[in-house]
């Protein structure tokens, strides 16, 4: 006999328990005898795969390092730790797919036990501990079994997901990785449990049967191989063959870390650390812009080392994919492709840029392949949203949403390749301050017909920030109407700037024209300030997003609401009274820079509760699941290419709810529904109508001809 040795293997296989230890051991006058011989080139596996490990690791590192430095990672450590934890290795956003969640808490959650199992047989063995005995012991073999048995219920899982469930996402880019990856982890966990079961086979049945009871998987298995009678020669030759073959799959699966995606078993934790810490509809401001050569991302040197680490950890799920609204409509954009494309570019031009990088050489001249245009093509990048759906449902905590952004910003301001009516509303915020080309209206064209609209001389509480859409376009001056009746009728103190407004801004920074935002922005920010502003109220959730979450970049801090969250505390305070039933049916749309990158969910659907004879039918995709209407990231002022526009297709879904009404909170989105609903319904008898919650409001509280009609359309 030889001594013990400890390994990986078993901690990931696990089944083996102490199958690991080539001991004779007698254990309350037990004996657990184990039969391998020679094991010494488990050394050498180790040894191996740790280089391996390392070199791979090193590899990845290097690469990562290409990057410019990521800010503000020191920032907030305390939350970065529970979104490490909370995120990464608790994997909660997985509990969004039930089935999902529950097989890689399987996984998961087996290899971290038996991993364990492995280190405790370490200590008993190789150090000569020897706590391993007695009732522990059996508790010992027990719950390896039972973690065992887990994992493999997980596999199983899996195995189902992938070659028999009408998974497609996970065939959008499958590769011979995958099969060797899930079908590995299989056999680990089977040749474990074979391992077990013959040693019992051979040494406890007979004897102590009792204690292999404990193993009870590992019992299971050896009692039916009892029923073949085999000698005990036989039982410990074919014992030892299975040890080594349970050996040499483990190490070969462990090997695969770093050549596939089952790196994601340290890359998603790590990323979940690395997760910003800020509001998810924030984009990072360019610093000192004026100074800057380079402006955007045009080669993958011009990204942070945090954006090249998350194209490691994509495990190509395709989450991001099928909920994109661009993918869905059948335009040129997936996400997953699109980080997995930079992945593989990052791969070929990496090794040549960082032995220029340390000879001293020009980097900018190693591309032969434009990132931006051939690796990533124009199209692509102009068809994101900016919705955040992909980032919401990325398990590994990937934001999608800033590269695309990113690479925008290289389009418009380094080569100036722009859609042609994208640059036309860039050049209508320069030059006139919205983005509306050919509007007849001006920013006081909504007052036509009210009286006594306060003009903000920083006496007010709030400044009820009326924004592009809703002064500029025809449809939404009814929605600004209806907000301002309701604001007044429930005794706020606020004022408006009236002509004195300008566009904050945020269709320029969408669009990747940072420079422009950042003149419009400042510009903005000292007139709040020179008017002493501090509390806001929004039309609309772009605006409401801008001023809450971008603006403190340049230090203006405002307390800011959307007008559903005043609205739905001035309903729950009686500050406003609905009197006159709204007797309709309607489904709600969560707009995307409200709900999803601001967390707002429930004060619409509050107001919406306080309206007589409103029914409500929620969508399929609602709250944080809901889809975009089409108008986000710019596309307002876009040509779409594709199989299908993204409103018809949620103005599909609209419809499909049989509602008489759609109800937003965003004048994109009423917009979009305006167009989207004909198309889906060419019939005007019975079309579907499109309306805020606000102007629903507006008629439950003022009656359809009160005094205090915002001007909109009856909803019946």
């Amino acid at each position: 006999m030889v001594g013990g040795w400890w390994s990986p293997a078993v901690g990931l296989s696990g089944i083996g328990l102490v199958a690991a230890l080539e001991v004779e051991r007698t254990d309350a006058g037990r004996e657990i005898f184990f039969n391998v011989q020679q094991p010494w080139a488990v050394y050498v596996f180790m040894a191996t795969l740790v280089g391996l490990l390392v070199y791979g690791f090193g590899r990845h590192a290097g690469l990562w390092l290409l990057g410019k430095p990521t800010p503000g990672l020191r920032l907030h450590p305390r939350h970065r730790v529970r979104n490490a934890m909370r995120l990464g290795l608790g994997q909660e956003k997985l509990r969004r797919d039930p089935y999902a969640g529950v097989m890689h808490w399987c996984i998961f959650s087996s290899i971290v036990v038996l991993t364990f199992v492995t280190a405790q047989v370490a200590l008993d063995a190789d150090l000569s501990i020897h706590f391993l005995q007695g009732n522990y012991y059996l508790f010992f073999s027990f719950y390896g079994d039972l973690f065992g048995v887990i994992g493999l219920i997980g596999v199983g899982m899996a195995l189902n997901r992938r070659y028999f469930d009408s998974y497609r996402r996970l065939r959008w880019d499958e590769r011979l990785e995958d099969h060797l990856v899930l079908w590995g982890l299989a056999l680990i966990l089977l040749s474990g449990f074979a391992v077990e079961a013959l040693r019992i086979g051979a040494t406890e049945l007979a004897e102590h049967e009792s204690w292999a009871r404990w193993s009870f998987a590992s019992y299971g298995i050896a009692k039916l191989v009892e029923v073949f009678e085999f000698r005990d020669g036989q039982l410990l030759g074919a014992h030892t063959w299975a040890w080594w073959t349970h050996v040499v799959i483990a190490f070969g699966w462990l090997g695969l870390v770093v050549f596939t995606k089952l790196d994601h078993l340290f890359f998603a934790p790590a990323n979940a650390y690395l997760l910003r810490t800020d509001a998810p509809g924030r984009l990072t401001t360019i610093e000192n812009i004026e100074e800057r050569e380079i402006f955007g991302v045009g080669q993958v040197q011009d990204f942070t080392w945090k954006q090249l680490f998350e194209l490691d950890a994509c495990v190509r799920c395709g989450r991001c994919t099928s909920v994109c609204p661009a993918n869905l409509a059948g335009q040129p954009l997936s996400p997953m492709h699109l980080i997995q494309d930079l992945k593989a570019h990052l791969a070929n031009v990496g090794p040549e840029l960082q032995r220029v990088g340390h000879a001293g050489g020009d980097q900018r001249a190693v591309a032969t392949v434009a990132m931006v245009g051939e690796v990533i093509k124009d199209e692509t990048l102009w068809a994101c949203r900016t919705c955040g759906a992909c980032v919401q449902e990325c398990p590994v905590m990937i934001e999608h949403v800033p590269t695309i952004v990113d690479m925008r910003r290289y389009l418009v301001m380094d080569e100036a390749r722009v859609p042609a009516t994208a640059q036309a509303a860039l050049e209508n915020m320069e030059v006139r301050g919205h983005p509306w080309r050919g509007t007849a209206l001006t920013r006081d064209s909504w007052m036509e017909g009210l009286e006594d609209v306060p003009m903000f001389d920083g006496s007010q509480e709030y400044l009820y920030w009326v924004g592009c859409s809703g002064a500029l376009v025809e449809r939404n001056l009814p929605i600004t109407r209806s907000v301002f009746k309701l604001l007044r009728e429930a005794g706020a103190s606020f004022g408006v700037l009236g002509q004195e407004e300008t566009c904050n801004g945020d269709p320029a920074r969408r669009l990747g024209n940072e420079y422009l935002y950042q003149i419009l922005a400042q510009q903005l920010v000292e007139t709040f300030k020179a008017k002493n502003v501090q509390r806001v109220i929004t039309n609309c959730p772009h605006c409401f997003n801008t001023f809450k979450n971008e603006y403190p970049q340049f230090d203006g801090r405002f307390e800011v609401f959307h007008h559903t969250e005043f609205l739905a505390r001035a309903l729950g305070e009686g500050r406003l009274r609905p009197q006159h039933r709204v007797d309709s049916s309607v489904t709600y749309h969560d707009s995307c820079y409200l709900g999803r990158l601001n967390d707002v969910y429930d004060a619409p659907r509050q107001i919406l509760e306080f309206l007589p004879g409103a029914a409500v039918q929620e969508m399929a995709r609602s709250r944080s699941r809901g889809l975009c209407c089409g108008a986000g990231g710019g596309n307002m002022w876009q040509e779409e290419v594709g199989e299908r526009r993204v409103n018809h297709v949620r103005a599909e879904e609209a419809v499909g709810t049989g509602a008489e009404s759609v109800v937003s909170n965003c004048p994109f989105c009423i917009q979009m529904f305006e167009d989207g609903i004909p198309a889906i319904q060419p019939e005007e008898e019975g079309r579907m109508r499109a309306f805020d919650i606000a102007e629903l409001l507006d008629q439950a509280v003022f009656g359809r001809n009160g005094s205090g009609a915002g001007g909109g359309e009856s909803v019946r």
